[in-house]
């Protein structure tokens, strides 16, 4: 059977890597002109791709909106190629919402300019998510093409079958050696440069023009090639096809051979269109300056799915041979701040403003504006993976966090403009006041907001200010039955605090504020309930504190745990239920980091504080809630140098842990604050599960908890060795059937479970490195100390033990009520049209988790209309009752794309959905 040669040329563009993105922009434009000439100008010359996003589009237009239309144009013939991402994202560390909007802004953006390419090409990703089949099918697309994540002794061939976490099955394709520039490197450059794939230097006597600063400013930027060579060298196309045909024609099961032509930062060259018709000509082969969408339809047409490779599950295997490409994971914790801000903007925007802003806008709210909008794609352009990788220059991190900071600003505002709204017209305080009170306007009330899916019941940190003209020295907080909610009184101090009205100046509140620790009960779910905070005279109450001593050792205790601190500052924790104890947890360890960005070399001098002997002190102490400090101070090299030459140049890092146990806690609370000021070390926190019979692990990711072997088999002769440090979103839990424990994470990505007889659980918290690249020549960058992570850090996680497995212990609604806190709102007297109480959204079964409350894709002003997006991370099928107070008119199952699939019943304000193991639920609601 004769070859067919689908030639695809394509460019690799990172919006921001080795340039910040308005410099690397002028670029991209040079790029974008290059293309539409070539494209108008060069008929032969078929198509080119733009590397499966459509940001690069509104970058270019808004520099030169003057070609819309011929973009648009050049897209409507299937000449150049955009979607269906918006942007290049790293799967693993953001959300699995975050993909999700990706794409559906992608959509829309390539809706906007001509139609968008439903291919699955993610070459981009170091590694491949459980769920990315499932995502892509819900986006109608059939193919998958990636090579970071597979190798070839799962998938010998190029084509294979890549079954994700729900089941999906998708034809995939790792392409071949050297995966996405094949023919780049093989033919283009031989032929247009006379470079062969391994020549890197351009020696100045070979000619052309090159052109660079020779001035301070200046002087260390990149040259360039202003008046390049004229060059097509004829004679190296027989004898390069041949061996590229050689290396690669039986990597592939099908006559149907893919060839890549581009690179990172490469644009089109008009000559390529002649290598077609010579190699044509010469060597009588069937050779396609071709498309995605063509190779993908002859794929479909002529693959054999019952004769491929099955692979399942997420894709992180290491390069086991030259056949397939590297995966370079370690970007996990590279510049660890970025994820854990990244993971502060996401919960903003998904969990606090979004959906508070739609509740609102169902009670009559206009929600007609671009907020939303804007905090989503400000996330979405920091997804990209060298972005959010921790891979690139400091200038571009800096970038990231000014983007972030605006996420975060735009969607603290949404909230509160919903919240404002909300108490007003929803909540009504009448049945607090006794019909005996006199009607004076001097009632405060504390409106405590849930934003997840579970009843609470919690401690929670409040600041509650009584207007110093009704303050008697003490309060109490009450329900609206009458019942006293217990409260840890903290401190007590004056403030005044300014008051901003928009038809008036700003004026001040003459206040004592009160910092208390105060238990609210029966918090519903997604709502919000009202207590009364009533001043009162100072009473003096015996406090009964948390904190015992036995036999001269300290210990927290409550009804589930006791925990006991030893005098190395690790804890033992004894867990009441299943009656286990977990020793000497919460050790520091520290190792010399030699690797850079995408790999981990640990280096010596280890050093763990099992040893140590810190100053431990009470810091907190009361009925509701007790911390204690311990106070490390670890001597590290202040370099890599100085790890490596043994050099006794060391820094002394203070490491302060803060241990919380709260009275009505079944978790022990985290947090560490240090300055460090050594460079190139990775530092992790360490949890020996001693869990002998547990055989793996497993990480909560984008819509999946991911299931994990503990085992490591021999790998020793594999080109790239695997990474044991893995990925997590929100936990990581170990458990042998019986018990297990979870360390639940706020930001945080990268966990290991170590193959010693405790099976020790370690969280990195820092992985500092000398930020050195090599995208031809060794570029140092070691001046830039971004990527050293130097300077205050600060870091929040939990440890809790529970019985059975992670559905058995409920971790997931454990995870979920550690990273949304409950939100606390001082107000006067509310005469909304409710009680005290209010419940805006009930998905029945907390199994099935709640993902996003948004405005549709298609109407995004008709605030009648609003798209609810769960899913199911269980193996087993879950059907749950969905209720909402907004009345529901109509519920239409749809994709993910948000295009209508089915009409679901509607019964008494509610509906039910069932959802299969590992299934994503979308569906739009019509409400009345």
């Amino acid at each position: 059977m004769n070859n067919t040669y689908h030639l695809i040329s394509n460019t690799h563009w990172d919006r921001e890597w080795r340039f910040p993105f308005q410099r690397n922009r002028q670029m991209l434009t040079d790029m974008m002109d290059a293309v539409l000439e070539i494209l108008e100008n060069n008929p032969d010359y078929s198509a080119y791709h733009l590397d499966s996003q459509s940001i690069v589009l509104k970058d270019y237009l808004e520099v030169k909106p003057q070609n819309k239309e011929r973009i648009t144009k050049l897209v409507q013939d299937n000449r150049l190629l955009i979607g269906p991402w918006y942007i290049l994202p790293d799967q693993f560390q953001v959300g699995g919402e975050n993909h999700v909007r990706n794409l559906l802004l992608g959509h829309q953006v390539c809706a906007e300019h001509g139609g968008v390419s439903k291919i699955g090409y993610s070459p981009f990703s170091w590694g491949q998510i459980s769920q990315l089949p499932q995502l892509y099918k819900e986006f109608n697309i059939d193919l998958i093409m990636f090579y970071r994540g597979v190798n070839a002794l799962e998938s010998p061939k190029s084509e294979f079958l890549w079954e994700g976490a729900d089941g999906t099955r998708m034809v995939s394709s790792r392409f071949s050696t050297m995966p996405r520039y094949n023919f780049y490197f093989y033919i283009y450059r031989n032929v247009v440069h006379n470079e062969d794939p391994w020549n890197v230097e351009y020696k100045w006597s070979k000619g052309g023009t090159p052109f660079h600063f020779a001035d301070q400013q200046q002087q260390e930027e990149d040259f360039f090639i202003v008046a390049p060579l004229d060059e097509y060298h004829e004679e190296n196309i027989e004898p390069w096809v041949n061996r590229l045909r050689e290396e690669q024609d039986d990597d592939f099961t099908t006559p149907h051979k893919i060839w890549m032509e581009g690179h990172d930062s490469s644009g089109p060259n008009a000559k390529t269109a002649r290598i077609v018709k010579d190699i044509k000509e010469k060597m009588g082969l069937d050779v396609r300056h071709s498309t995605l969408l063509d190779y993908a339809q002859s794929i479909a047409e002529s693959v054999k799915e019952d004769e491929l490779s099955l692979v399942t599950g997420e894709r992180r295997s290491a390069q086991a041979n030259h056949r397939s490409g590297n995966m370079y994971g370690y970007t996990t914790s590279a510049r660890m701040y970025l994820k854990q801000v990244n993971f502060e903007a996401e919960r903003w925007a998904q969990f606090y403003a979004e959906p508070f802003n739609i509740f609102s806008g169902l009670e009559g709210r206009d929600i007609r504006d671009q907020y939303m909008e804007m905090a989503w794609e400000k996330i979405l352009q920091n997804a990209a993976h060298d972005s959010i990788g921790g891979c690139s220059l400091d200038a571009i991190h800096e970038d990231m966090m000014h983007r972030y900071k605006e996420v975060i600003e735009i969607s603290k505002g949404v909230f509160e403009r919903a919240m404002k709204y909300s108490v007003v017209k929803l909540l009504n305080t009448d049945r607090f006041i006794d019909p005996s009170e006199e009607q004076l306007n001097d009632k405060v009330f504390l409106t405590a907001v849930n934003p997840n899916n579970s009843e609470r019941s919690e401690i929670v940190e409040a600041y509650l200010d009584i207007p110093k003209e009704f303050d008697q020295g003490y309060f109490e907080i009450v329900d609206v039955e009458g019942n006293i909610m217990p409260f840890q009184l903290i401190e007590r101090k004056e403030a005044q605090h300014v008051l901003e009205q928009m038809t008036n100046r700003p004026m001040y509140f003459d206040m004592v504020r009160y910092k208390t620790y105060v238990q609210l009960k029966d918090l519903p779910k997604f709502g919000m309930k009202t207590f009364r905070i009533r001043p009162i005279k100072d009473v003096i109450k015996k406090v009964t504190a948390m904190t015992k001593f036995e036999q001269g050792r300290m210990y927290l205790e409550n009804d589930y745990l006791k925990v006991g601190f030893n005098e190395n500052g690790t804890i033992d924790v004894f867990h009441k239920a299943t009656e286990t104890t977990y020793k000497e947890l919460g050790y520091l360890y520290d190792e010399g980091e030699a690797g850079h960005a995408w790999t981990n070399v640990p280096t010596d001098p280890i050093i763990t504080t099992l040893n140590a002997k810190p100053r431990i002190v009470i810091q907190e102490d009361g009925s509701l809630s007790s911390t204690i400090r311990v106070e490390h101070q670890l001597e590290l090299h202040k370099t890599l140098k100085d790890r490596k030459e043994g050099n006794n140049e060391k820094v002394i890092i203070p490491v302060h842990l803060l241990i919380t146990l709260k009275a009505d806690s079944e978790q022990v609370d985290f947090r560490i604050k240090l300055d460090n000021q050594a460079e190139s070390h990775r530092l992790r926190v360490m949890f020996p599960t001693e869990l002998s019979g547990a055989t793996h692990s497993y990480g909560e990711g984008q819509f999946d908890v991911v299931e994990r072997t503990l085992d490591r088999p021999d790998t020793s002769d594999w080109v790239e060795q695997p990474m044991y440090d893995f990925p997590m979103h929100q936990f990581v839990d170990v458990t042998d059937g019986d018990k297990g424990c979870a360390v639940l994470v706020d930001g945080l990505k990268e966990y290991e479970v170590l193959a010693d007889e405790k099976k020790t659980l370690a969280i990195t918290l820092i992985r500092a490195f000398e930020f050195i690249i090599n995208p031809a020549a060794e570029q140092d960058y070691t001046h830039e100390k971004g990527a050293q992570c130097l300077g205050k850090q600060e870091f929040r996680f939990a440890f809790y033990p529970h019985k059975g497995n992670w559905e058995e212990g409920k971790v997931y609604s454990q995870a979920l009520n550690f990273n949304n806190a409950i939100r606390l709102i001082q107000t006067g007297q509310l005469n909304g049209e409710g009680g005290p109480e209010v419940k805006l959204l009930d998905i029945e079964n907390e199994q099935v988790v709640f993902s996003a409350l948004k405005k549709t894709a298609s109407a995004p002003d008709d605030s009648k209309q609003a798209v609810l997006r769960v899913y199911n991370p269980t193996t087993t099928p879950q059907t749950t009752k969905v209720s909402m107070k907004a009345k529901i008119q109509a519920v239409t199952l749809t994709s993910l794309e948000e295009l209508e699939k089915e009409t679901l019943e509607v019964n008494d304000n509610s509906f039910t959905i069932t959802l299969e193991p590992k299934k994503i639920g979308t569906v739009k609601l019509q409400f009345s």
